[in-house]
């Protein structure tokens, strides 16, 4: 009975463990890697600008009563577009720091993907802020760091 008893803990041990494993992999597929290769970071650059116009027609959208609120979606939506640009700059910065030479045209591209990533904070940090002024501010803030955005993918070969 008493090797019955043993054995039963160390396979609901051993359970335990591989199902902690696999929540901590699956959470991580949710995060956006930054990586230094230029088609990776180009391409996060890319899917950032076509989720940040769907964002941008969604809160747009919004209505400016703030008894409704936000849709998860959107919320879900927003965190994804900053995790993408924020991966995007990180990834250029590990670049930089990695050439011999800095490449002015990158170390620009960067300084303006960092500007943009601070402005893609606004939709996701301030969702509790008066309806009125998080439509205006969301607005405003992607619609410069789209800009940024595109000059970036100008700038980048």
């Amino acid at each position: 009975m008493m090797k019955f008893v043993s054995g039963f803990n160390i396979v609901l041990v051993g359970l335990v463990v591989v199902l902690m494993a696999t929540g901590t992999v699956h959470a991580q597929t949710d995060e956006v890697a930054p990586s230094k290769d230029p088609a990776v970071f180009k391409a996060q650059l890319l899917q950032y600008t076509q989720l940040t116009r769907r964002n941008l027609r969604e809160i747009q959208a919004l209505s400016p009563d703030d008894s409704a609120p936000i849709d998860p979606a959107l919320r879900g939506s927003a965190h994804r577009a900053y995790q993408l640009i924020r991966a995007a700059q990180w990834g250029m910065g590990v670049a930089i720091q990695q050439q011999t030479f800095k490449d002015p045209m990158l170390v620009l591209a960067q300084k303006r993907a960092e500007q943009a990533w601070h402005l893609s904070r606004y939709p996701v940090d301030y969702t509790n802020a008066p309806r009125p002024e998080y439509i205006s501010q969301s607005v405003q803030n992607l619609n410069q760091a789209l800009r940024l955005v595109q000059q970036i993918l100008v700038i980048l070969p």
